[in-house]
Order: structure tokens, then C-alpha cells, then sequence
């Protein structure tokens, strides 16, 4: 019996071929297969390889973002940046793939699809709208809502993959009060399903303001899209304009609300009034009491290298990354784009965006699944 023994305990992973490791990889978190990098060099090189890579679970990938130059013709113009800033970009920012379109606004981003702003032709401000994957080059061009074509909306992108591979774009609906307030009455929401807007009125019960410019962007979560009002509270809507919520921020006294979402919870960024260099991190633990609790606070002395910098006036959270703990910045005169990593307390530089570059700089995971609804070109 002993002859029969091996003299070396088997691996049996070494048994595997490259496309089973493959199939088996990506069915798991990003994390866990972040941390399978370090199982040995090989694997190293398996999750490394393009085309592997492209069948593996993804995570943030770049942003893109717009420079501006009144100098330039056309004057406007994308860029796309990959989150190390080193390397060519992984997309094409040009999106020639679109078809009829003399100009193109980048609008919002969400889960690899992204929303567009497609101008029919040079000196109109008609418009309509077209959500496309960048990976693919798949593309669909909405309808007509009820609003006239001309009017400039603020519209939100709501895909989640992980729910249903239909997607929803969400615009409020909103009524001047008078010169200085602008309510909401109501939402539309396009659903690709359905190939249809749909108009729902307020369901808050109350008036609502909702702050949403190119740095204050709104969070798909749980079925939900969350954005901040003026009132320190953040409102929320399903998909299907039948369920309505609205959620306290994290401190009654913070100033300049803004909220992202990471590893499945909603965050919140505020700054204390009485010091306003220190930038507080909430994380709403529990989404169903609205339990909130401090994670971090950091000054902008520490972030930005002893300078006294104020957020909204010289730097912008632009992220969270969806599975860890890091956050990035834009900020100063280049635009620098920079990474902090909380529970090391690091920072690190990663670009310079150009002092052209502008908001809104748009988080980009990439989705390279073709499994796409029906009517995608």
C-alpha cells in the first residue's frame, strides 16, 4: 500500500483547464477575484488576459468627463481615463457609433450603460435621448417623453443588472414657483421594457426641491433612486413610481449634502459648519431604519497636502469605488484627479484632467455581457 501512495499531496486546481478557472471566476465578486490574483502566477495571468477579462465579473474601470476650449472647433470635447491614469483609455470616448448625431452630452452613467444627449444637427438645441454600452457599441435611441424636444431636462440613468437587464431613465418634473424655488410634481420614467414614458405625480405628500446639478449626482440603490434636497433629506422612487421614500441625512447640522453608493450601501459627504475644512464619511448600515453611522472625517488640510481647500469651491468628490473603501477627488486649477483610501489614510495621485476638464466626471464600470433587451442596435 505505501508504493501506491503519492509522494506529494495533489493539487487539484492544477487539474483545471484555463476555461473551467475562467467559468468558475466569473461567477464570483469582483473582490474575491481581485484576491485570486495572488493564488499564483498563472492565475495572475489567466484574470490579467483581455479576453478572459472581459468575461470576468468588472469593476471601476475610468471616468469620463468633458473639456471645454473656446478656442477649439468643435469646442467641446470627451475624454475617457482609465482609474490608474496611465495606459490608453479602455473605451473610445467618441462614440462614432451613434448614429445622426451632430454632437453628443454625456448625461449619466450606471452600471456600464451610459445616457446620452444626441443633438440632431449643428446651431438646434434639438435633442434626443440614447443610452449605448461603450463596450459593446450597442446603442438605442428613447422616444420622445411628453416634455417639448427642445427643453434641457435633468435625467437620470437606472440599470441594475443584477435585478433585470432592462433599464430606466427617470426625469423630474418640475414647476417654477417663483423666480428663485422650482418644485417637483411628479416624475416620468422610460422604461425599456415597455418602450414607454410613463407620468407620476409626487407621491412625498409634500413640496420637494431636488438638488441636482453636475456635481450632485443621484444613486440607484436597492430599486431606489436617491437624491438630496436642500431640506437635508434625501427622496426616493422606485422604478414604477409606486413607492416613494424619503431618508434624513446623517447630520442635521452638516453642510453641502452629497451622496454615492459602495459596496451596496448609500454614502453620505457632509462638512461640519463650525470647521469647514473636515469632511465627514457616513454609511447608512441599516436601509431600512435609516441607521447611519459616522465612518470617517478627514480634512482637506491632510487630503490635498496642507492646503486649505473647501469642497464645491476647490475640490469635488466625483466617487466611491463600488467594492473598497476609496474615494476620488478633483481638485485645484488642473483638475487633478486623486484617490484616498480611508483605512489607510493614503492618498494618491493618479492624474492631471486639464483645467479645461469640467464636471459631471462620470464612474465607469464596463459591462461586457450581450444579453441586452430586444431593440438594442
Amino acid at each position: 500500500m505505501e508504493e501506491n501512495l503519492p509522494n506529494k499531496r495533489r493539487n487539484p486546481a492544477a487539474s483545471l483547464t484555463d476555461e473551467l478557472i475562467v467559468e468558475v471566476l466569473r461567477r464570483l465578486p469582483v473582490r474575491s477575484v481581485c484576491q485570486f490574483k495572488c493564488v499564483s502566477k498563472s492565475w495572475l495571468r489567466l484574470i490579467a488576459d483581455n479576453e478572459h477579462r472581459k468575461k470576468l465579473p468588472q469593476t471601476l474601470s475610468g471616468f469620463f468627463y468633458e473639456s471645454m476650449n473656446h478656442e477649439r472647433c468643435p469646442y467641446t470635447a470627451r475624454h475617457f481615463t482609465n482609474v490608474t491614469g496611465k495606459g490608453m483609455p479602455l473605451v473610445s470616448p467618441t462614440f462614432s457609433f451613434l448614429p445622426q448625431c451632430h454632437d453628443v452630452d454625456l448625461l449619466d452613467c450606471c452600471n456600464g450603460l451610459l445616457l446620452c444627449r444626441c443633438y440632431v444637427s449643428r446651431g438646434t438645441f434639438q435633442f434626443h435621448y440614447a443610452v449605448c454600452n461603450p463596450a459593446t457599441k450597442e446603442w438605442v435611441m428613447l422616444p420622445d417623453a411628453n416634455w417639448a424636444i427642445e427643453e434641457n431636462h435633468t435625467a437620470c440613468l437606472c440599470f441594475d443588472p443584477a435585478i433585470s437587464s432592462h433599464f430606466h431613465v427617470l426625469e423630474y418634473v418640475e414647476e417654477d414657483e417663483d423666480s428663485y424655488v422650482t418644485l417637483v410634481t411628479g416624475v416620468e420614467i422610460y422604461s425599456s421594457e415597455t418602450g414607454l414614458w410613463t407620468l407620476h405625480e409626487n407621491g412625498w405628500n409634500d413640496e420637494v426641491v431636488i438638488s441636482l446639478s453636475v456635481n450632485r449626482r443621484s444613486v440607484l440603490l436597492n430599486g431606489f433612486l436617491h437624491s438630496v434636497t436642500p431640506a437635508d433629506e434625501i427622496v426616493a422612487v422606485d422604478m414604477e413610481g409606486k413607492k416613494w421614500r424619503k431618508i434624513p441625512m446623517p447630520d442635521p447640522d452638516g453642510d453641502i449634502g452629497i451622496i454615492h453608493q459602495t459596496q451596496g450601501r448609500l454614502c453620505a459627504f457632509n462638512v461640519d459648519p463650525n470647521d469647514i475644512l473636515e469632511l465627514s464619511i457616513w454609511f447608512l448600515e441599516d436601509y431600512d431604519t435609516d441607521n447611519w453611522i459616522l465612518k470617517h472625517t478627514v480634512s482637506s488640510i491632510d487630503l490635498f497636502g496642507r492646503k486649505k481647500y473647501q469642497l464645491d469651491f476647490d475640490y469635488q468628490v466625483i466617487a466611491v469605488h463600488p467594492e473598497c473603501n476609496l474615494i476620488f477627488f478633483v481638485y485645484g486649477w488642473h483638475n487633478t484627479l486623486m484617490a484616498y483610501e480611508m483605512d489607510r489614510k493614503e492618498v494618491r495621485v493618479i492624474r492631471k484632467l486639464g483645467h479645461e476638464s469640467c464636471l459631471p466626471y462620470l464612474p465607469y464600470v464596463p459591462m461586457f455581457s450581450e444579453s441586452l433587451p430586444d431593440g438594442w442596435c
